[in-house]
């Protein structure tokens, strides 16, 4: 797969930094020292001949140590100022990074001085602040407080400074990329979905089987505090989209009662999508989690106190990402943190993710109808299933754009496209972006699926076709292709689509055979190609309450 396009820019020498992201990513920086005003500035730079996916921009302040008094400085935040403005304009579909800035002095002062620096680190903040709210496309990367994290005196290098003018040691090189590769790891979309949690000694002190629910450490201070606050940033996520579960060895009635009516505890029964709690052994639970919420083992992380239960999921579970528990719990906060900030953290708060925790509940109530259905139709009747599919509006730029970077069960072809690709295409009329979005009568699924295609000659091509897995296994599928046969059939002959094979789109190897498309090429790395005539139409779903294409009802 190739490397997604990414540009550097900074006022320093940034050649180490991008050195270390081009382990992962093409990198664009520009040609020579502190010329990324310029690149910005000139609309034929290679900064946008490149067509960076995402743009880094770095700003140091040690060039400013030295400083007086603020005018030298105001003069130069205002050029800074006023080539992100542009930077921003000329790339609105892109996402744009720009670094809070350490204006450390180094002039001597008396205590009675007054020091400028901490002025100016909150106005250049509340600068990036002010755009990050009005431009959507813009977000504010907080190296200043992986600076004060790591400690200045770490961080910084005197020597790299006047050798090279790279101001940051090893170690602050190092923590700059990483910083840099969550960031895009948020604007690319590769996140973890749930985490599947222990109990005992985990979100609370003690065993809850032996001490009871009144014995158990967890407070809001002194030594329960440590899980209450890990409990507190576990509640914080599962409310921006990250989905919790239990997994637990443990007596269910004396588990249930401590999360029901413990005081101190954060996490009630409506926080958590599943709750194992039970004696089988962990890897098994978190195997039935996978297959109950359709998600892959891939998608879970697990946090458990017990070194012989995390081996077991890690050996059983490979794909799990099994977290290094603490050594001292009181730093459980600092592992909620760290998960969040590299596995689970996107760009920005969709509807889908605020209600993400409420679609999976419901899951279980679907699924007890379905166990009492005569059969799939029965089962999309009493469900009461609605749809509706229409192209791509504007404001749903940025869900499809989610769906297309993390997407893997159900899509045909697991092609990644930014957020600028998409809405390029989008305005391509040749090419045509349906969403689909479905409900029934337990609640609205959202935004579930994306089907892109390109008109060229005789044929419609399917260029990327995806679900999540939360509505695999409804006909939607079917739903869809029907839409688009009766969409293309005045002019098109064929619908034409593509699976191409990666290791986690194993379900849908066949779902263009199910589909009624016929194979007409067969690849070596397993990919297929096939085709379906337009002439004779296309088989209704008759099961479905409601379905809406293109504002009108079929």
């Amino acid at each position: 797969m190739a490397k997604r396009k990414i540009a550097l820019l900074s006022n320093v020498t940034a050649d180490m930094v991008a050195q270390k992201l081009r382990r992962e990513y093409e990198v664009y920086i520009p040609d020579g020292f502190d010329m990324w005003i310029s690149d910005v500035l000139n609309t034929a730079s290679g900064l946008y001949t490149s067509s960076p996916e995402a743009v880094i921009v770095l700003l140091d302040g040690t060039e400013f140590r030295s400083l007086r008094s603020g005018e030298e400085l105001s003069g130069r935040l205002s050029l800074w100022q006023s080539a992100i403005n542009k930077l921003t304009e000329q790339l609105p579909d892109v996402p744009v990074f720009v670094s809070t800035v350490d204006f450390r002095e180094s002039a001597v002062r008396t205590y009675s001085e007054r020091k400028y620096y901490t002025e100016w680190d909150n106005d250049w903040y509340q600068f990036l602040q002010g755009i990050a709210e009005s431009r959507k496309n813009f977000y504010v990367l907080d190296i200043l407080k992986r600076i004060l994290d790591e400690g200045r005196n770490n961080f910084y290098s005197n020597k790299m400074w006047y050798m090279g003018s790279m101001p940051y040691s090893k170690t602050g090189i190092a923590a700059v990329a990483d910083e840099i590769k969550m960031a895009l790891s948020a604007a690319f979309g590769s996140r973890k979905k749930i985490i599947a949690l222990d109990l005992d000694n985990t979100l609370w002190g003690g065993v809850i089987g032996e001490d009871g629910v009144n014995g158990i450490e967890l407070a809001e201070h002194k030594e329960g505090g440590r899980f209450y606050d890990l409990q507190l940033r576990l509640l914080e996520m599962q409310k921006r989209g990250t989905l919790l579960a239990v997994n637990s060895k443990n007596n269910p009635e004396d588990a249930k009662e401590a999360i029901e009516k413990h005081p101190s505890m954060l996490l009630r029964g409506d926080c958590f999508v599943s709750e194992k709690i039970n004696w089988n052994d962990k890897a098994s639970n978190i195997k039935a989690m996978s297959a109950e919420l359709n998600l892959t083992e891939g998608s879970f992380v697990f946090i458990d106190d017990n070194p012989v239960e995390r081996e077991v999921v890690a050996g059983q579970c490979p794909d799990v990402l099994v977290a290094e528990f603490p050594e001292d719990s009181s730093d459980l906060i600092t592992l909620a943190e760290e998960l969040y900030q590299r596995q689970f953290r996107s760009l920005a708060l969709t509807d889908e993710d605020k209600a993400k925790t409420q679609m999976y509940q419901t899951e279980a109530k679907r699924k007890a109808i379905q166990s009492s259905a005569l059969d799939l139709d029965d089962y999309i009747r009493v469900l009461g299933m609605k749809a509706d599919i229409h192209l791509m509006r504007e404001e749903e730029a940025e869900r499809v754009h989610q769906l297309c970077n993390k997407t893997n069960q159900f899509n045909l072809t697991t092609k990644r496209y930014s957020l600028k690709e998409i809405t390029d295409m989008a305005a391509d009329e040749a090419v045509d972006i349906f969403t689909v979005s479905s409900c029934d009568k337990f609640g609205d699924n959202g935004l579930v699926g994306v089907l892109i295609c390109r008109r060229d000659g005789d044929a419609a091509d399917i260029d990327t076709f995806l679900m999540s897995c939360r509505v695999m296994g409804r006909k939607l599928e079917n739903v869809l292709i029907g839409c688009l046969a009766d969409h293309y059939s005045g002019t098109c002959g064929y619908l034409t689509g593509s699976f191409i094979p990666t290791k986690k789109n194993v379900p849908v190897v066949s779902k263009y055979d199910e589909l009624g498309f016929e194979l007409t090429e067969t690849c070596e790395d397993g990919g297929k190609h096939y085709r379906l005539s337009l002439d004779s139409g296309y088989p209704a779903v008759e099961s479905y309450e409601e379905i809406i294409f293109n504002g009108e009802k079929k």
